[in-house]
């Protein structure tokens, strides 16, 4: 970081363009070119150092602006600045909005920007296999909007469900008091948002995104599955959680469709996770009865909804599994490698060694 340049207290700098302005009138046209001399070193580049994201607020007048601008160290003078703004008459021209200045760019570059309204946009990256309260922290910590209010707008399930046909299949009925909303549906990508960004758009954003991936080839595949999207949204999510190696994806979720086949209940210690809202490494036996349509210990077939937003090789496992004969799998707790099995002595034999007693 480069060093802070300290800004002069407003009283001297006062007194000293006062002592500028009595030399122009003493020397005439020397005196004034000595003023625009100075006026045009105080309109350099403040110097070397980091961003400063900066808020102008809607109705700020120009010595506001400049005043904000010199105390985050971004131009060197207060009526320097001032007085560029009404020399090139745009003092009245200066947008609103959160901005990116760095103090490598001099007092003109910047006065442009506020005029042209160049504001900054926020690159937030939503990782893989975060659910939609982590999607709502994430978005609060980067200032692009209320935790809250965005975890408000995802249960608006049938507003979205108007303008995006592939949410069709998400039921709107409660089960044992539980409502769905776009859990799953939201993709996790990079995206670049402004600060206080309407919730609304945010999830626009990314709902438009998971139309992209999921495009008419894997709508076709899910259709020749004989399933809806929301079956294979929900089984996608699960096997992002389940799996950490992508060699690993298609065997999982074949697991799962042969536990379903056989009527077996999936017994996904994730699923209970996200019923119960933390995450546990091992559940314990009462951990496993906590009661929800989330919860695949005890209730067989697909859990309520998805429990995540997962990536597109977990798409792709759940829509093309492995063809296997494979009912059980346990993760080694070290690599994450997953070994698979048809039998539960094999499995038993498994957990002994990769997870101990």
């Amino acid at each position: 970081m480069g060093e802070k340049r300290r800004k002069p207290p407003q009283k001297k700098r006062g007194k000293f363009i006062a002592i500028i302005v009595l030399l122009i009138i003493i020397f005439g046209s020397t005196g004034i070119f000595g003023f625009n001399y100075f006026i045009g070193k105080m309109l350099e580049p403040v110097g070397q150092g980091d961003t400063v994201n900066v808020e102008i607020e809607d109705g700020a007048v120009i010595s506001d602006v400049a005043e904000l601008l010199a105390k985050n160290n971004l131009i060197r003078d207060v009526f320097a600045f001032e007085l560029l703004a009404k020399k090139e008459n745009v003092a009245n021209q200066i947008q609103s909005g959160y901005y990116a200045f760095n103090p490598a760019e001099s007092a003109q570059q910047i006065l442009d920007r506020l005029v042209s309204g160049d504001v900054a946009d926020a690159s937030v990256t939503i990782p893989e296999g975060r659910n939609i309260s982590e999607f709502a922290q994430i978005l609060e910590d980067q200032n692009i909007c209320d935790a809250d209010a965005f975890i408000e707008e995802t249960k608006k399930v049938s507003v979205y469900q108007k303008e995006y046909p592939i949410l069709s299949s998400i039921p709107l009925e409660q089960k044992d008091g539980v409502s769905r909303s776009l859990e799953g549906y939201l993709y996790p990508d990079t995206y670049r948002f402004s600060p206080n960004t309407e919730p609304s758009e945010v999830v626009k954003a990314m709902l438009d995104r998971f139309v992209e991936v999921y495009d008419k080839d894997y709508l076709a595949r899910t259709k020749e599955m004989n399933k809806t999207v929301d079956e294979i949204v929900i089984m996608a999510s699960i096997v992002e959680l389940e799996t950490k190696l992508v060699e690993d994806k298609a065997n999982a979720a074949s697991v799962f469709y042969n536990r379903i086949a056989d009527g077996m209940p999936l017994q996904s210690d994730i699923t209970v996770d996200y019923a119960r809202g933390e995450k546990t490494a091992v559940l314990t036996t009462a951990e496993t009865q906590y009661e929800s349509p989330y919860n695949t210990y005890l209730h067989t077939g697909l859990p309520f909804g998805p429990i995540c937003s997962f990536g597109e090789t977990s798409l792709e496992a759940a829509l093309y599994p492995a063809n296997t004969n494979y009912l059980y799998f346990v993760a080694d707790m070290e690599t994450g490698k997953i070994h698979f099995n048809e039998t539960y002595e094999e499995h038993l034999a498994d957990v002994k060694t990769y997870m101990g007693n």
